[in-house]
């Protein structure tokens, strides 16, 4: 409340730094008065509030002990028997001062004021006249309300522009004035009793800030005068006389005792607790000296003492640990058996990036999932390199010798990850993962980037598909969406063959020639696909999300009359992007393929993929749809030419003579494509096609584009 960045006004703040507060064994004594200036009051959904025990603070607890307690139905009466006092307090303590008063400064009641009296109070309390502004923006509507009312009141026939919309842009100050020029009896007539109960209502309307001022003394008087006590504590300009003892000022009675500067900078007020916190525990802890405070790795749990694991061979040397692990599973260590073991006896990276279940990841906890990276695997064997008895390297090679990872750490902290993959054609590539060894952060010591690792994938993604699909052409992005993707392949009898074997396909059509003709099975369109679908897959249209892939459907569908392929033939395929749209659990890329044999069209294979947790930036979401048939029939003359003059409407040259006639079935074959502003907004949508009509033969015409 006193520091520097807070909104607390500068004479609030200063009563705060005035109030010496109490010991944390003495606030209590704040729910019985006021104790070193620090009271307790009882706010309006009946909760209990430390405030500074200002006048008006000191108020609310006169009349919340000796009338607000009382049962509802007897507040009334004990309200009208001391009027003449709760009035005087009002106006001389609280923030929300009596309203009724007349020109003169006479305290009277609501009903013994006159409509322009009324508006002039109203204007007076809540328009802050030295800043020219609205206390609150619902202060402007509830006044010109009111003046709806006095005209309603005064005049026989409504006027065909209300007052209250010229005096909208008016300065208030002269509401009065323009009200008693409009209407002059407004000066000397006092409400009628139906205007007092509607200006009551309008001070206890609902969805607007409770008025600064108590209308009435009536059952609801706790209401009005307990409502948004605390607010104006930031906002003295609104208060009469700008006088900070007639507000509720929220200031705990032991933070009173230690706020003792006013405008303290936030950074000095957390400096002072995070060393004041640190004195005190080497107090407790050390006696005060410093100097014995252990230095260790990092804060944390002790390792562990574990025994060696049985069914694994362990070699010890003063330079390495090398763990042969065993080939059956069943006898391999679970995780958390295995890994406090090749974690080592004492704290280093290597303990906290085995041992720690939660890493940060660019600001965000996530699983440690380098621990299931370093489970135990059946005939592995893994070597812990040593410097000064603690670990330096690691890497798991498998029974051949061949490394498959590798983990190290330089002198600072950083931690690099890296897997080795060999492909199918006997290519090496590798998957670096980089982590930060942070000690100081005892909670969670491994960091990692989200964007590092992303890109990290998508350049390994790249190098497996170069290293299996890629070994000639090279690896291409694809960074336009409207990329087509093409593939050609020769299906040879060793091919189909081995397919068939691969795949248990035991069909004698494809095991033996018939008339000099080997059929084929029809997955060969599936592997022309899937190339292509990698080739998307891992491009910059896709973007990060590889690993996270979930392949969601397949569909084919035949083209009516295609044959079965055959040994010889040549296949090609063309693929493109459908759409790249974000849904609950990630994003979703579908593809569309078009398979050829022989130069022609035999199916199309439709593919849908999510990326888990990973989304596209709504700019470059998109959707196509397309062969979208639509079948229209314009029955009039007038119809037909409303079509022929939209703009879009293109006739073709070739079809000059042809026309449109009413009545004829028109059949639009439509591609869109959809661009996104939002989740739920279209930033644009393009629409292209062809219109064709049917001709006397049968045939269809193109008439128009």
């Amino acid at each position: 409340m006193v520091a520097k960045e807070a909104g607390t006004a500068p004479a609030a703040k200063a009563l705060i730094v005035a109030a010496t507060g109490t010991a944390d064994a003495d606030w209590h004594h704040t729910y019985a008065g006021a104790a070193n200036g620090v009271t307790t009051i009882t706010s309006e959904y009946g909760e209990l509030n430390h405030v500074l025990a200002t006048r008006g603070a000191m108020f609310i607890r006169d009349m919340t002990d000796t009338i607000l307690s009382q049962p509802r139905d007897q507040r009334k009466a004990l309200l009208l028997a001391r009027k003449d006092e709760i009035i005087a307090r009002l106006n001389r303590d609280y923030m929300r001062p009596w309203f009724g008063r007349k020109a003169d400064g006479h305290v009277v009641d609501l009903e013994q004021m006159t409509y322009a009296e009324v508006i002039g109070r109203a204007v007076e309390l809540m328009y802050i006249r030295h800043q020219q502004r609205w206390t609150s923006p619902s202060y402007t509507q509830f006044v010109l309300d009111f003046i709806d009312r006095v005209e309603r009141r005064m005049c026989i026939v409504a006027p065909d522009t209300p007052l209250s919309s010229e005096l909208r842009d008016v300065d208030p100050l002269s509401f009065v004035e323009r009200v008693v020029e409009a209407y002059p009896e407004s000066a000397m007539q006092l409400l009628a009793s139906e205007d007092v109960q509607y200006f009551i209502g309008l001070c206890k309307r609902r969805g607007q800030k409770p008025p600064p001022f108590i209308p009435v003394l009536d059952a609801d008087f706790g209401v009005l005068l307990l409502k948004d006590t605390t607010s104006l504590s930031d906002n003295l300009d609104a208060v009469i006389d700008q006088d900070p003892q007639r507000v509720g000022i929220q200031q705990g009675p032991v933070a009173a005792k230690h706020s003792t500067v006013v405008d303290e900078p936030v950074k000095d007020i957390l400096d002072g607790i995070y060393h004041g916190h640190i004195a005190a525990l080497v107090e407790r802890q050390h006696g005060g000296d410093a100097s014995s405070i252990p230095v260790v790795e990092y804060v944390g749990a002790e390792p562990t003492t574990v025994n060696l694991l049985a069914n694994v061979d362990v070699q010890e040397s003063e330079t390495a640990r090398v763990f042969s692990l065993p080939v059956g599973t069943e006898l391999l260590p679970d995780m958390d058996s295995w890994l406090p073991v090749l974690a080592g006896p004492h704290k280093s990276w290597l303990q906290a990036l085995l041992t720690t279940p939660t890493i940060v990841q660019s600001g965000k906890y996530v699983d440690n999932y380098a621990r299931r990276m370093l489970r135990a695997r059946p005939g592995r064997k893994v070597t812990v390199q040593l410097e000064s008895g603690l670990p330096s390297l690691l890497t798991i090679a498998d029974s051949a010798g061949v490394v498959e990872l590798m983990l190290g750490c330089n002198a600072d902290g950083a931690i690099r990850l890296t897997v080795y993959h060999t492909t199918l054609a006997g290519i090496v590539v590798q998957l670096p993962i980089e982590f930060s060894y942070v000690p100081s952060q005892c909670l969670t010591p491994i960091h990692g980037s989200k964007q590092q690792e992303d890109k990290s994938v998508m350049e390994f993604s790249v190098a497996l598909w170069s290293a299996n699909f890629g070994q000639t052409t090279g690896y291409k992005d694809i960074v336009d969406s409207n990329t087509v993707a093409r593939t050609e392949l020769v299906i040879t009898e060793e091919h189909s063959r081995a397919l068939c074997k691969v795949v248990g396909n035991r069909a004698w059509q494809y095991a033996f020639a018939k008339e000099g003709v080997l059929y084929a099975p029809l997955e060969f369109g599936q592997i022309g696909h899937t190339k292509d679908l990698l080739h998307f897959l891992q491009s910059s249209v896709f973007g990060p999300g590889t690993l996270s892939v979930v392949h969601l459907y397949n569909d084919v569908v035949l083209e009516d009359g295609a044959r079965m392929f055959q040994v010889g033939d040549t296949l090609s395929v063309a693929s493109h992007v459908d759409s790249l749209v974000n849904i609950g659990p990630g994003k979703k890329l579908s593809l569309r393929t078009a398979v050829y044999c022989q130069g022609k069209k035999v199916g199309t294979i439709r593919s849908a993929f999510l990326g888990r947790s990973h989304y596209v930036d709504t700019s470059r979401a998109f959707e196509r749809s397309r062969d979208e048939k639509l079948t229209v029939v314009l029955p009039s003359v007038a119809d037909v030419a409303v079509l022929e003059s939209k703009e879009w409407f293109i006739y073709r040259e070739a079809a000059a003579a042809a026309r449109l006639e009413p009545g004829t079935p028109i059949e639009f074959c439509l591609d869109s494509e959809y661009r996104f502003k939002s989740s739920s907004v279209y930033a644009s949508i393009v629409t292209t096609g062809s219109v064709t009509v049917q001709g006397q033969g049968g045939a269809r015409i193109h008439l128009a584009d």
